[in-house]
């Protein structure tokens, strides 16, 4: 039972996280290379990344095979230049991996190798995990349910962080550097554990509203290095081996790893943790460990302070966010007061810049309708006016900082043929000044003008990887290393005088650097036992930020040279943790060869309808079961199944088709209904069957900005239906009419623990009307109001309701109407409903049993209902007001999916006409919200 609650859970997840459906331009041309291995696609212009993407993995995919099996099956991956997101993933339904090009604009969390070839590394282990995993029970689900079948088989035996901490292994083993070489990729963990914090598996596993865990990459990274250190590099293949094909119907992971190993998970990670615990806490208590005083406040919730700049009066300005408020820059003062500046909004890169009382940060904007087409603007907030305004067109833009007297602007730019640089901007009007030339395509990370403001010290990688510290001159365009390129990561640099301060992972640990520009020498300034952000100097002390279990934390220590270290960041000087042997071959990347392989054009219309799984989905009132389609660039959209819609008692079989590849989708589809009904006049209800075909238009629209979630969409279908019944004779006979909707919605940005957001609106209009000389309509509208409550992560959520429809009997439309919570569905002919809800908080348990059900969150919501319904038989108004509350518990089901259910109690102020009932208790699963966020 629990196998098939959960797999059926994990499919209709894995359905609603599909990518970006028509999300390119349609003026985008796309090329393909296509061998046995791997089809690679790509825009036009792209062919030396997609040629060099098809040798790394066909080179993968021959030799690297060791550790996780020798099962073959080609894969398509689209790689992707328009998006400013740096990511990538692999899925099933359909097979297909997309690599999000743009290279993360810092380096402590990714690393710094060229991007192209470590999303090579990563993601294609996840093909090898997919192909190999398609074994046992998780084949005979393939053939039951299709591509997205072998996805909740083997999403369910084989936990998440194996898949991502496999992967971040080979990413490792077969570069120079991968993240289990980056320092700040493990702070979670060693936070918790100069913390003391030994949390249980499943709590690290599920998360919490309350309590800092890391996520699911670093847990994975660690166990699977220490199950390859202690049992073999096999290991894992033989483990994952027995668990997809469930050779233990329970708990087939865990059970795999006991048998081999004599401990279940559970303990299997408490070992792990244990063994680096004693690693990093002996870091810790070295005598050398630099003493600091704590400058940022003492928080309740998970709290960062993350760059910080000297504001004068002992003052700095930093960027502060929590799990119950969103980032905002805030003026902080010495005894620890905060005042509040201005926000960032949606960003795609949290690092800004602050010089003679102006921020300048790079804003994300979005193409209204092209959802893979990403934007960012320049914005600056001047502390003068307490005005904010944008500098710069769109475009895509990184990084930027701005110079004393607040004229120009210096700012990374990326561009979707893979081209980095430098741009010189105009502050007052915008206008680029000059593009700094940048022959050997180096990425310059978080740039500073020098303090003669002639030049710009930026955190510079290669095509290689590697990282040095460098000098532009704005002048000539000159490039001067300041120091030698190596796989030690830097960062953020801050100017001040003649010393450049920088953050490096030298050492186990990010700490702060400084070169003295003139002799270009470079000294290590803290020892610190987690790893330091950003530093900020400031006469004789430096303030920096640096990780703790309640988020980035601000530290002050004195800033003495005689205390500094000569450092050399060209050589490594890592703990052996930080650079174990994996035993799978060491780097490859220069091992691959660079063939020069076939470039063809890629037709849109391949693999059209490309049917892959079959998908239970839920939206109630509707319950479907279908058999899906989608194409490998996801601009079609198939689907053939059975619908019953709980509202009417009414079963559907149907096939629809939607095209998203032009501006608006173009849709069409066709239905068979069985078991409609309505009243005739007399009050009887008589029943039919109708035969429908639709076709018509949607445009989606995306107008987020600032601080707000927005979307508008507009849709309009064509319908016409021939109706079936025995006895029965229709006024019309077929029946046309036309759809038209509009949905809105405009949410403000939600902190982690905000159970809505604090101020937000939903709108839906949809209008149904006949065509010809017989008569029908109906017209349907909904408002929601979300506002703040009397704390942080309380809610009051308003909302209004209304839908008529005529009484001549002539046409039947699908019912979408929310009633009065607790009554039977009503006879009316227009109704409406005004229902208030005040959602807040109960307790953050952070407990589960068994690994089955973990519970984050217990949330209530107190509602009032009123109603009112015209009967037009009658001639009378009918009143349905109900109050009541809810319950919810906020879980994880098998430590992976969010999953939320609860109770509802409802007390009915009016009679129900239907059982006369007074009171009613419903279980509730939600699983679309009030909102779409």
């Amino acid at each position: 039972m629990r196998f098939y609650i959960a797999a059926f859970l994990l499919l209709a997840n894995l359905q609603l996280a599909a990518q970006q459906f028509g999300g390119n331009p349609s003026s985008l041309k796309w090329q393909q290379i296509n061998t046995d291995t791997v089809r690679v696609i790509f825009p036009q212009g792209l062919g030396q990344t997609g040629e060099r993407v098809a040798n790394i993995v066909t080179y993968l995919n021959r030799y690297t095979r060791q550790s996780i099996g020798n099962k073959e099956r080609k894969v398509s991956i689209v790689l992707q230049n328009q998006t400013m997101e740096s990511n990538g993933y692999v899925a099933l339904g359909p097979f297909r991996s997309e690599f999000y090009l743009t290279p993360p604009p810092t380096s402590f969390d990714l690393g710094s190798m060229n991007w192209a070839e470590q999303l090579s590394l990563h993601e294609y282990r996840h093909v090898l995990q997919n192909m190999n995993f398609r074994q046992g029970v998780s084949k005979v689900a393939s053939w039951l349910g299709g591509e997205l079948g072998q996805a909740a088989a083997t999403n369910i035996a084989v936990p998440n962080w194996f898949w991502e901490g496999d992967a971040v292994t080979m990413e490792t083993a077969l570069s120079e550097q991968g993240r289990g070489r980056l320092p700040a990729f493990f702070d979670g963990f060693r936070a918790l554990s100069l913390a003391n914090k030994d949390y249980r598996y499943m709590k690290i596993r599920g998360g919490s509203y309350k309590d800092f865990t890391p996520d699911h990459y670093p847990l994975g990274y660690l166990m699977s290095v220490y199950g390859r250190d202690h049992f073999g590099t096999t290991f894992w293949k033989d483990v994952t081996r027995d668990a997809v094909r469930y050779r233990n119907v329970f708990y087939p992971m865990s059970r795999a790893m006991k048998r081999r190993t004599g401990m279940n998970v559970t303990s299997f990670y408490h070992t792990t943790i244990n063994y680096y615990d004693s690693i990093w806490n002996a870091w810790a208590q070295r005598p050398e460990i630099t003493p600091v005083r704590t400058v940022s406040p003492k928080e309740k919730v998970f709290t960062s302070y993350k760059y910080m700049y000297p504001a004068g009066n002992h003052d700095f300005v930093v960027l502060k966010g929590s799990w119950n408020k969103i980032p905002a820059f805030y003026l902080l003062h010495p005894d620890g007061a905060e005042q509040l500046l201005t926000y960032p909004g949606i960003v795609y890169d949290d690092y800004f810049s602050y010089r003679n009382n102006r921020i300048v940060w790079a804003a994300a904007r979005f193409d209204a309708r092209w959802s893979w087409k990403e934007l960012s603007v320049i914005r600056v907030y001047d502390r003068n006016t307490g005005h904010t305004h944008t500098i710069t067109a769109r475009g895509k833009y990184f990084s930027p900082d701005i110079n004393n007297d607040g004229s120009k602007i210096i700012a990374t730019t990326v561009d979707p043929d893979g081209k980095y640089g430098l741009q010189l901007i105009n502050a007052q009007t915008g206008d680029i000044e000059k593009v700094l030339p940048n022959p050997d395509n180096l990425y310059f990370a978080n740039p500073r003008f020098n303090s003669r403001e002639d030049g710009v010290i930026a955190a510079t990688r290669d095509k290689h990887g590697r990282m040095a510290l460098t000098e532009q001159s704005l002048a000539t365009g000159t490039i001067t290393n300041l120091s030698d390129f190596s796989f030690n990561t830097i960062g953020a640099p801050a100017i001040y005088g003649d010393t450049a301060y920088f953050t490096a992972g030298g050492k186990d640990v990010n700490n702060v650097y400084a070169m003295t520009l003139s002799d270009r020498k470079v000294y290590q300034v803290t020892d610190r036992p987690n790893s330091v952000l950003f530093a900020a100097p400031a006469q004789d002390s430096l303030l920096f930020s640096e990780f703790t279990d309640k988020g980035y934390k601000l530290f002050q220590s004195s800033l003495s040279a005689s205390n500094w270290k000569p450092a050399d960041l060209t050589v490594r000087s890592n703990s052996a943790w930080l650079n174990p042997e994996f035993h799978e071959g060491g780097n490859v990347l220069n091992k691959v060869p660079h063939d020069s392989l076939s470039v063809e054009k890629y037709r849109k219309t391949t693999g059209f309808f490309n049917f892959h799984s079959w998908v239970p989905t839920f939206n109630d009132p509707e319950y479907s079961i279908n058999l899906l389609g989608n194409n490998v660039l996801n601009t079609t959209s198939t689907s053939i199944g059975y619908t019953y819609n709980s509202n009417e008692g009414t079963s559907d079989i149907g096939a629809s088709f939607m095209y998203g590849g032009w501006f608006p989708w173009l849709g069409t589809g066709v239905d068979y209904t069985i078991n409609k009904s309505g009243l005739t006049s007399k009050g009887q209800r008589v029943y039919w069957n109708q035969l429908s075909w639709h076709a018509g238009v949607t445009v989606p629209l995306n107008l987020s900005s600032g601080l707000y979630g927005r979307s508008l969409t507009f849709s309009s279908n064509y319908y016409i239906q021939q109706l079936y019944a025995d006895g029965l004779r229709f006024r019309v006979n077929p029946q046309q009419y036309t759809s038209t909707a509009l949905v809105f919605s405009n949410q403000r940005l939600r902190a982690t623990q905000n159970i809505y957001s604090h101020f937000g609106q939903y709108l839906a209009l949809q209008y149904n009307s006949s065509i010809g000389s017989l008569r029908g309509n109906q017209f349907y509208g909904r408002f929601d109001l979300s506002l703040p409550g009397l704390s942080k992560n309380h809610s009051l959520v308003l909302q209004a309701a209304y839908q008529r429809h005529d009484t001549l009997g002539n046409y039947s439309f699908t019912d979408r109407f929310v009633y009065a919570r607790g009554y039977n569905i009503p006879f009316y002919n227009r109704i409406y409903k005004l229902g208030a809800n005040y959602h807040f908080p109960l307790w953050y348990p952070d407990w589960g049993f068994a690994q089955i059900l973990y519970i984050r969150r217990v949330r209530a919501n107190a509602f009032f209902d009123y109603s009112r319904a015209n009967d037009y038989i009658r001639k009378v108004d009918n009143y349905y007001r109900s109050t009541g509350g809810e319950l919810y518990l906020d879980t994880k089901l098998g430590n992976t999916i969010p999953f939320t259910f609860g109770m509802r109690v409802s007390y009915l102020l009016d009679p129900d006409p239907v059982d006369n009932a007074k009171a009613r208790v419903d279980f509730i699963i939600p699983l679309q919200q009030l909102f779409s966020y």
